[in-house]
């Protein structure tokens, strides 16, 4: 129940935002007919749609291999079998874009976006032998700008700062964290780009500074392409229609969090240690997008290379790790089959960006590196997959009405 909470807190904090997007385009009688007017010749500036979505991930029960030593078994032994399941609800929502087109004949187009990002995180490390499990939080809210020039290149820069803790006891387990991203994505034709940053990221159960470096191949609105994006995630994508896509993917998952030794887990003083966790999901991913504005998928697979780790500051002020945590426990709980499923919607209105490979870029950078540092992002549902020469042939009326929409002309 504290999880929904937690959810429909951040949910109802976004129902101002969904009311500004919409305040532009609404018809009621209260507005004369002038404003309704001037209302519809107001320009549509951005590119990219806000987007709110929703996902949940979770294994199943398995025994944790360990170290075989005295303390290590004892811990093992009063933790018994582990079982994971996180729920993530983001958000993000354009703040400002400029456009501008340079060049003699204005053919190279530069575009610049600000967006606000939000995120509701709860992680729930499930240990069968512990009588009052943890139930781990992070809320964070942070901003993120996209630069696109010279029809080839985009700089890609995130901040995510985020609160963690531990719902076992709120009070003393809260504490500020922040990730972050800055990428230089270079788009050598619209079937190969290649990228190059760094990344301030908890993702592998630590806290890690990382060089991030990537590759696509293939057209992201073609029927294939392929995509690995060190040190988040890996994919092969086929789409065989323009409303549904299958996905074969490795992603990266977990954090760093805040617990309460409320129960004794350290033998020692502290009172709050840290729990870290990650894994490897592969699994596939299918996706049916039934509209411009909502999509939704279903994932299954397995959960591998699977890591916990404990940590505490008296252990640490002991054992020196530059930048890191050390563990004083270890634990690799075996393999385990998944199941994720998602759902995502946006709204509002936006410039056309059909065929656009640039921008196509800047939405999957968007997507692919999602707030809150949970490599859990929405998908690319916002970009169309093209239509085959039949499929154009049966196009109804309805499917184009949008195009020609006088606020989409700019």
């Amino acid at each position: 129940m504290r999880s929904v909470r937690l959810h429909t807190i951040l949910l109802l904090s976004l129902i101002p935002l969904w009311s500004m997007a919409r305040s532009g385009t609404n018809d009621s009688l209260q507005h004369s007919a002038s404003s309704i007017f001037r209302s519809s010749q107001r320009e549509v500036r951005n590119y990219i749609r806000p987007c709110l979505y929703f996902n949940y991930f979770g294994t199943r029960s398995t025994p944790i291999d360990h170290k075989n030593d005295f303390p290590t078994n004892l811990l093992t032994n009063r933790l018994g079998q582990y079982r994971f399941a996180q729920s993530n609800i983001g958000f993000y929502c354009p703040l400002y874009t400029h456009t501008h087109f340079a060049g003699a004949d204005s053919s190279d187009v530069n575009t610049f976006h600000f967006l606000m990002t939000m995120n509701g995180l709860t992680d729930m490390p499930e240990f069968s032998n512990l009588d009052k499990q943890h139930k781990l939080y992070k809320i964070g809210l942070g901003l993120r700008a996209i630069y696109s020039f010279r029809s080839q290149f985009i700089l890609f820069t995130d901040l995510s700062p985020y609160v963690v803790g531990d719902k076992f006891d709120k009070q003393s387990t809260q504490q500020l964290r922040l990730a972050g991203s800055v990428v230089f994505n270079w788009m050598i034709n619209p079937s190969w780009s290649v990228r190059a940053g760094v990344t301030r990221t908890f993702l592998w159960g630590n806290r890690w500074v990382l060089p991030m470096v990537g590759i696509r191949i293939g057209k992201l609105d073609g029927k294939f392409y392929f995509s690995a994006q060190f040190p988040r995630y890996t994919s092969f994508v086929f789409q065989p229609s323009p409303k549904f896509s299958i996905t074969l993917y490795s992603r990266a998952y977990g954090g760093v969090y805040n617990i309460s030794n409320g129960d004794s887990i350290y033998f020692g003083s502290d009172t709050v240690i840290q729990f870290g966790q990650t894994g490897l999901a592969n699994g596939l991913r299918f996706e049916y997008r039934a509209s411009p504005d909502f999509s939704f998928f279903v994932s299954p697979g397995f959960a591998v290379q699977n890591h916990i780790w404990l940590y505490s500051h008296s252990f640490n002020d002991t054992v020196h790790v530059f930048n890191r945590f050390a563990p004083f426990y270890k634990g690799r709980p075996e393999n385990s089959v998944y199941l994720q499923f998602g759902v995502t919607w946006r709204f509002g209105k936006a410039k056309r960006s059909t065929g656009n490979y640039l921008m196509y870029d800047v939405f999957d950078m968007n997507n692919g590196m999602d707030p809150g540092d949970n490599n859990s992002g929405p998908g690319n549902s916002d970009i169309p997959a093209q239509y085959s020469k039949k499929q154009m042939q049966d196009v109804q009326y309805k499917d184009v009405a949008d195009l020609v929409d006088d606020t989409d002309l700019y």
